[in-house]
């Protein structure tokens, strides 16, 4: 209700609740995820529609890890951005999807997992104020993000 310019306080949406009857959360957890269903995927028939996130995660010969971002257009299966980082977060996920939108324009969906860093406040905001649907996969099911998946095997095998 903030997000959509409502001012209340929890006294009132408290009494709202109990109004109506329904049943509250006493304590709110310390991790708020933005939480979506998923429907079926519709096919994809124009680039630029929906773009696909994942993480790749690896070890250089010293020993030091680092992580990449990939992002990939689903209908032309082009990687669109490669970030690479040691600790790559919510923010420098945000930041690489604004970076896309000056440069291509905001798709219509993103596919990802259910990572922490797509699951967070920074990217449900972002995907809200520039109407981007976030289409999770279901836990457990990589082939329900494939292309990407795919890509990452191919990068993780040719770099």
């Amino acid at each position: 209700m903030q997000r959509e310019g409502f001012e209340l306080s929890k006294k009132i949406v408290y009494r709202l609740y109990r109004e109506e009857g329904l049943s509250l959360r006493y304590r709110a957890s310390r991790r708020r995820r933005a939480q979506a269903t998923r429907p079926v995927r519709a096919p994809v028939n124009t680039p630029n529609v929906v773009w696909s996130l994942d993480f790749v995660c690896d070890q250089l010969s010293q020993g030091q890890r680092f992580r990449a971002l990939t992002v990939m257009d689903v209908f032309t299966r082009e990687a669109l951005a490669i970030e690479v980082g040691q600790q790559l977060r919510a923010g420098d996920v945000v930041s690489v999807l604004d970076r896309l939108r000056r440069w291509r324009g905001c798709p219509q969906s993103l596919s990802c997992d259910n990572g922490s860093e797509f699951t967070s406040q920074l990217v449900d905001l972002w995907a809200y104020t520039h109407k981007v649907r976030i289409d999770y996969s279901r836990p457990g099911k990589p082939t329900d993000n494939a292309f990407v998946e795919s890509f990452n095997g191919t990068f993780r095998d040719e770099c």
